[in-house]
């Protein structure tokens, strides 16, 4: 007997315990529940009160000094933008006016002769020709420093603003051309000749069309007009057989020509809008030949990299002319892709004094 009561006192004391613990966690249960209750209502308090700040409140703006710095920034490049125009407009009316002084020299040289006696008793006799010679050698000077300056302009330029330099002054384009044949002359290899045998090769049809973009004298229609149709673009017509226009924006058809060339014509600061005219006018599978000087690109790779952008696919590159030049054809596979891919940019291709 004494064993049972012992044995039932413990079943007490056991259940007594069991209880305790079980309204310890439930007490326990109960706090979270209401710290968590209060966590939640504290937030959605604060975003309440964010969101009604927000509605009521505009809009801060942060660091306003920053868009001072920047129009200030932009004021002070147009100013010396504007400056260095200043400076090269007059550097040019320097060399025009000292043309003009040269050539009513020679006007005067020229004009009527007055007969000199000569002593026959001396033996030096005084060189007619050495005043002559002075002033070519002047003038000759003064045309290789406006090619020169010409020729920055055009690399340095859009193709709106060379248009409207040759339209202000239209002798400005003979006399570059005029630079550029005596370039020519003393170059390896000319790369025109390359272009026009290349392009003998690959016409393969009797309706073969070419663009020929920046020809300058046409030498291309010149050769092959009576085998296949050459359109010549420029920016000023020296000939008939040139269409004076902006090469970003020539008469043509979409889709109409087999060939677009740009020999050493990739000048000025938006060579991505001719390479987007290039695409729309070129049939899907036409040919874009490119030939420039090699120390323009300063990576070639991105430069193809670039060009695949713009819907072509390199076919072939190869250097000529003892390494000058670089050839490189391509195939259009598509539209556009980027309009202004990074890596589009060349060198400006600029002419030492001598």
């Amino acid at each position: 007997q004494v064993f049972l009561d012992y044995m039932d006192r413990c079943s007490k004391d056991t259940r007594r315990v069991k209880r305790k613990a079980a309204s310890t966690v439930e007490v326990e249960r109960g706090a979270k529940r209401a710290r968590f209750e209060l966590i939640a209502t504290e937030s959605t308090a604060k975003s309440t009160k964010r969101n009604d700040a927000a509605v009521e409140a505009p809009r801060r703006v942060r660091r306003p000094w920053r868009n001072k710095v920047r129009k200030k920034a932009m004021k002070e490049a147009a100013k010396k933008r504007r400056l260095e125009k200043e400076k090269q407009n007059a550097e040019m009316k320097q060399i025009m006016n000292m043309e003009t002084t040269i050539s009513e020299k020679k006007k005067k040289k020229h004009g009527k002769k007055k007969k000199k006696k000569v002593n026959v008793q001396t033996d030096e006799v005084p060189s007619p020709s050495h005043k002559g010679n002075s002033i070519m050698e002047a003038e000759k000077k003064l045309r290789s420093a406006r090619f020169r300056f010409i020729n920055e302009q055009l690399y340095t330029s859009s193709g709106e603003e060379a248009m409207k330099i040759f339209r202000e002054d239209p002798l400005a384009f003979e006399i570059y051309h005029q630079g550029y044949r005596s370039q020519t002359k003393k170059w390896p290899f000319n790369p025109v000749n390359g272009v026009i045998q290349w392009l003998r090769t690959i016409a393969n049809k009797k309706d073969f069309v070419v663009a020929d973009m920046g020809c300058g004298e046409a030498k291309i229609a010149e050769t092959l007009s009576a085998s296949m149709t050459v359109h010549s673009f420029d920016l000023v017509a020296l000939n008939e057989r040139v269409t004076a226009c902006n090469m970003a924006k020539v008469p043509l058809e979409k889709d109409t020509v087999d060939v677009v060339v740009f020999c050493l014509s990739l000048m000025g600061t938006n060579l991505n809008e001719y390479l987007r005219e290039a695409n729309r006018i070129l049939r899907k599978g036409g040919f874009m030949k490119i030939a420039e000087v090699a120390s323009r690109f300063t990576s070639i790779r991105q430069f193809l990299y670039a060009i695949e952008k713009m819907g072509f696919e390199l076919i072939e590159k190869r250097m000529t002319g003892d390494g000058y030049f670089v050839m490189m054809e391509f195939k259009k596979t598509g539209k556009v892709l980027q309009k202004r891919p990074l890596g589009l940019k060349l060198q400006p291709c600029l002419y030492k004094k001598r």
